[in-house]
């Protein structure tokens, strides 16, 4: 007996509007056009923010928030969404794995109630931010990492009762096996996916964004935009930037960088500014509401993670035809191929990024020509409704496995051609 998936939930206990968030916002968007009613399921930690899907809600995206005080405990969690499972009754669910407790229970729940769910890493990163800060042997070696422990049982426990397991990347897919013990078979290497009909080069917008920030004059006269976008957490490392534009201007190239986020950094990023003497040369904004302009404003997009499974920022530039620079977390790794598509850096040096920064500066031409290409990439590889397809073949289980389970579209082009190659 064939099974239609005609209501899909996103769960997710996303304390911020970070990449899993915009992942999860895009999905949903993507689900209704294919035919499919999305829901977004949050289950916030009191410290999280206000309403980080207030934008999915404003697009008519249904979003349940659970109250806090209802999931404390593990009673607690397992009646709120069992009711939620109950009002929704979903066709499948894509469970957005984190490391908080009992959040792996939902898998168990989802798979009692019969409706089939992958459970989804949105970090697995060998460097992990979350690591004790070094302190033994003049620094040289880091504190015992004695959270994983618990962390892997819990995440084998959610992975043996989902359908499959989704890891953003082939690293990732072997850290999982390795740390989890979860079967290589049942790992689906998903990244994550862009909107290129949203994120794209939007001349208006990129002058727009010049006035915004202060800057005129032609683009031969400008000075040379560099920029990044995310939370201003110590993983994100934008201090790189920030010394990589400093080290411009000392050069004589007239660098100028804008960056757009928020987060418990920002003050000492402030801080680090006016050390620099940069101060008239670093912009900082909150999230800018229109992203695509965001990113159309700059020369170069810059990436400075410490970590990244997947760079959501970093595709969405791409998308905008942005030429971009990325340091060498396990995302940029996949979706940068040098002095293609982008400039992929060997380490996480202020004077490495300035310089590439200044080749890039004294190569207009070449700049296009990566940003062409960029956008190109992620249409064949990232973009949202080949992430969306590829996750509801997850939800089928093993590839070789008889499912009976069916959606809109998934018999028409392009998703109908898609081969093994396009699952990996």
């Amino acid at each position: 007996m064939r099974r239609f998936v005609r209501r899909l939930t996103f769960v997710s206990d996303g304390p911020h509007f970070g990449g899993a968030e915009r992942y999860i916002v895009a999905m949903a968007h993507t689900a209704r056009r294919r035919g499919i009613e999305p829901h977004i399921y949050w289950m916030p930690a009191p410290a999280a923010d206000a309403d980080v899907f207030g934008a999915a809600r404003a697009g008519d995206i249904r979003v349940t928030t659970a109250e806090p005080t209802r999931t404390r405990t593990t009673s607690g969690v397992i009646r709120e969404f069992r009711l939620m499972l109950a009002d929704r009754r979903p066709d499948g669910l894509v469970i957005n794995g984190s490391g908080r407790r009992r959040y792996w229970l939902l898998c168990w729940l989802t798979r009692r109630a019969g409706v089939p769910a992958v459970w989804v890493h949105q970090m697995v990163d060998g460097c992990d931010h979350r690591r004790l800060p070094p302190r033994w042997l003049g620094a040289r070696v880091e504190g015992l990492n004695w959270w994983r422990v618990p962390q892997a049982l819990r995440h084998r426990l959610a992975a043996t009762a989902a359908d499959a397991v989704v890891t953003l990347n082939a690293g990732d897919r072997e850290r999982v096996a390795r740390w989890q013990g979860v079967s290589r078979e049942k790992i689906r290497v998903i990244p994550h996916g862009v909107d290129c009909e949203y994120f794209r080069f939007d001349p208006a917008g990129r002058e727009r964004m010049h006035r915004a920030w202060g800057i005129s004059g032609t683009e031969a006269v400008r000075p040379f935009i560099v920029g990044t976008a995310g939370r201003l957490s110590a993983e994100k490392r934008v201090e790189l930037l920030i010394e990589a534009t400093a080290l411009l201007r000392e050069r004589g190239i007239p660098a100028v960088a804008a960056v757009a986020g928020r987060g418990a950094e920002q003050e000492r990023l402030l801080q680090l500014v006016r050390e620099r003497g940069a101060t008239g040369a670093v912009r900082f904004d909150d999230f800018a509401g229109d992203m695509p302009a965001f990113y159309s404003g700059l020369d170069v997009f810059v990436l400075c993670s410490r970590t990244e499974s997947f760079g959501l920022a970093l595709a969405e530039a791409m998308a905008c035809e942005r030429p971009v620079v990325a340091t060498p977390t396990a995302g940029a790794m996949r979706q940068i191929s040098h002095r293609h598509n982008g400039w992929q850096l060997s380490g996480w040096s202020p004077a490495e990024l300035a310089d590439a920064l200044a080749s890039m500066a004294a190569d207009p031409a070449g700049r296009r020509r990566m940003g062409r290409n960029g956008r190109q990439s992620v249409i064949r590889q990232f973009s949202i409704d080949l992430t969306l397809e590829r996750t509801l073949r997850a939800l089928r289980g093993a590839p070789d496995r008889s499912s009976p389970l069916r959606w809109p579209g998934m018999n028409e082009a392009p998703f109908v051609s898609m081969g093994a190659e396009d699952l990996a």
